[in-house]
């Protein structure tokens, strides 16, 4: 997607669900792309390098060298090469006759690569222990442009996207489905999106009035959905100014900094005659 892009320089901030030496290079080939990864901090499952950083804010530039060769890296892991990371990718033609269990990384490149990276190591608060914690970045951002502070402000801007999370699985019920096979789940995906997106603009075109309270108000995007679901199932010819005027009457508090734990458990379908939303 990002080679596809065509809009001059930009900037892609993704957490640490992509980060990876594959990933990396990529936006470091492409010209016109700048990143910010949040990547792993602690000796399981993050970079060794990394892991052995010091317990505080930092800002240094890495090389790791990375090669798909199982048999270089057992000779050479122990030796001066330090830096020497292995991607288990298995060329096309063996693919066919591995087991469906053998892990495979995604790999675009040589067999040998240097992979160079801005490392910056944050410290953030912790909302719910009140500890200390450490936060990781890798980025091809110019240090005096974007030093640390500015980093932080950065990758902050992120967090839109898990609150837009939030309204899809729980104030629009994307976290329930009613179907089992994968084609039809993917239906109500799509139609979750195309109602989020359109009670996302709706809301947009609502102004709310700020006085001088303690805390800003917004629109909630729970009744916002419920209003928005009742216009559409009347098929009336009620103009969509009383849309949005209905939803003025329906706000909330914005309380930065609020957080709460989460309840991650598995679900399982519903059947269509409950409404999750």
């Amino acid at each position: 997607m990002l080679k596809r892009l065509d809009c001059g320089k930009y900037i892609v901030i993704m957490d640490r669900g992509y980060d990876g030496f594959n990933m990396v290079e990529n936006c470091n080939r492409l010209s016109n792309c700048y990143y910010i990864i949040r990547t792993k901090v602690g000796k399981f499952g993050g970079i060794r390098e990394i892991a052995n950083l010091p317990d505080k804010e930092c800002d240094v530039e890495m090389t790791f060298r990375v090669t798909t060769s199982n048999h270089y890296y057992s000779q050479h892991r122990y030796t001066d090469e330090s830096n020497l990371h292995l991607v288990n990718h298995r060329k096309k033609h063996y693919k066919q006759v591995l087991s469906k269990n053998t892990k495979d990384q995604r790999w675009d490149f040589e067999q040998f690569v240097n992979i160079k990276c801005r490392v910056v190591k944050l410290r953030i608060n912790n909302a719910e222990t009140g500890m200390e914690e450490w936060e990781v970045l890798l980025t091809n951002l110019n240090r005096f442009e974007f030093p640390i502070s500015r980093m932080k402000e950065m990758y902050h801007k992120r967090w839109d996207i898990e609150t837009s999370f939030r309204e899809l699985k729980y104030a629009l019920g994307g976290i329930n489905f009613h179907s089992k096979k994968d084609d039809f789940i993917k239906m109500e995906l799509f139609a979750h999106f195309i109602m989020f997106n359109t009670v996302s603009r709706s809301i947009a075109c609502v102004s709310v009035l700020q006085t001088n309270h303690k805390y800003p108000y917004a629109i909630d995007f729970k009744m916002a959905y419920l209003i928005v679901r009742k216009y559409y199932r009347l098929h009336n010819n009620e103009p969509p100014d009383m849309m949005l005027i209905e939803m003025l009457a329906y706000t909330v508090t914005v309380r930065a900094g609020r957080s709460d734990k989460r309840n991650m458990k598995p679900k399982s379908a519903v059947w269509f005659v409950y409404r999750v939303a």
